[in-house]
């Protein structure tokens, strides 16, 4: 008798008034020390008001729900099955929702609904696949702004495919900490793609010079990527790099001149098959008859060999010792101790090698005068708070 009153009074009463009924009915079904039949007559009252024929009353109804743990299956279901405004307060909040039901609503749903469950205090792995193959832009980029997304590699390299051209969604991926390496690389290297076709198209540059431009930012680029990963992460960037065609001489030597030597280790132990502690042994304390044939089983070309042996010494003599703000001073130190070396070994003024070394050097030498002014500027900053 009970829920029929109920019912009678809402099929008679004002909308706003039948909204603002539906929180304490849903809070006296979890509250309340209800008989068998009360919770049953509830549940009835409930049930009905998912044919309102007002949104507002229904949204209500989704809102005071999809907070609650244990709300009944049936009534989440058919929230989430109702229009757009009513369904994303549900895919947004409720904990009742499985996977299945998600990725089903990713694939079905609109823009609203696709970034309500982008926008879930947790993601799985499996709904951020879906999100990130069949998400609107909108949806993805909810998602890698959500830090309760997980994310894996498939996931990303997904977006990346699809939303690589995207300067908002890119910024949004290489904000997140858990972007793999790999990804983040290829992300540079196709806006290092779009920089060239760019330069070329206006005319600034000619072809040649914008890829050997394009190239040499995409390899400092890449470098730095590499400086703090790990053993995995290194493998897995090597293995990126080889696959794409980017695992050049160019960018081992830079590399190596810049006393990032993991890198050049995991790449010599990718192409030469050789273990990494055997192939680590040969790096710091090879003969340079050893070296050389690494360097040839790896399928260097021979004329490199100097350079990289020569580079090698340096690096062997000259520590770093892990200050912070040391690495751009110890990383020019080392490239103009192996360019007085290697012009002992040089064929001759036409030396590409010898070329590319001295615009290394040029370009450390900027970097240290840069991270210099930098911290002056820090420093006088610093002096001026105290006076203040």
């Amino acid at each position: 008798m009970a829920a029929l009153r109920v019912l009678e009074w809402m099929e008679r009463a004002p909308v706003q008034a039948r909204v603002a009924a539906v929180a304490p009915l849903v809070r006296t079904l979890f509250t309340a020390r209800l008989s068998e039949e009360q919770r049953d007559s509830l549940d009835t009252t409930l049930t009905m008001l998912l044919d309102d024929p007002s949104v507002d009353v229904r949204r209500a109804l989704a809102e005071a729900l999809a907070v609650q743990e244990y709300a009944p299956r049936h009534l989440i279901v058919a929230l989430s099955q109702d229009m757009p405004l009513v369904a994303e307060v549900v895919f947004r909040r409720s904990p009742c929702l499985i996977d299945s039901e998600l990725i089903e609503a990713v694939g079905g749903g609109g823009e609203r609904v696709q970034t309500a469950i982008a926008t879930r205090p947790w993601i799985s792995v499996n709904v951020s696949e879906a999100l990130a193959d069949e998400g609107c832009r909108a949806a993805v980029l909810a998602m890698l702004g959500n830090d309760g997304a997980d994310l894996d590699e498939v996931a990303f390299r997904i977006i990346a495919s699809r939303f690589g051209d995207d300067g908002a969604l890119r910024e949004a991926m290489f904000a997140r900490s858990d972007l793999p390496l790999a990804v983040r690389q290829s992300l540079i290297a196709s806006l290092g793609a779009k920089l060239n076709l760019f330069l070329t198209s206006r005319s600034w540059m000619s072809e040649k010079r914008a890829t050997a431009v394009v190239r040499d930012a995409c390899d400092k680029a890449t470098v730095h990527l590499a400086a703090d990963a790990d053993g995995e992460e290194l493998a897995d960037l090597v293995e990126h790099l080889r696959a794409s065609g980017q695992l050049t001489t160019s960018l081992l030597i830079r590399s190596m001149c810049q006393g990032h030597v993991r890198l050049v280790e995991a790449a010599l132990t990718r192409l030469t098959g050789l273990p990494s502690r055997r192939v680590c042994a040969l790096l710091v304390d090879g003969r340079e008859s050893a070296l050389r044939a690494l360097f040839t089983r790896a399928g260097l070309p021979e004329r490199s060999h100097a350079a990289f042996v020569v580079a090698l010494d340096v690096w062997r003599d000259l520590d770093f010792d892990g200050r912070e703000g040391e690495r751009p001073r110890y990383g020019r130190r080392m490239i103009e101790r192996i360019l007085t070396r290697y012009q002992n070994f040089a064929p001759g003024e036409v030396d590409d090698l010898m070329a590319m070394l001295r615009r290394l050097a040029a370009e450390a030498a900027r970097e240290t005068a840069r991270h210099h002014a930098e911290r002056r500027r820090a420093e006088a900053a610093r002096q001026d708070q105290r006076v203040a």
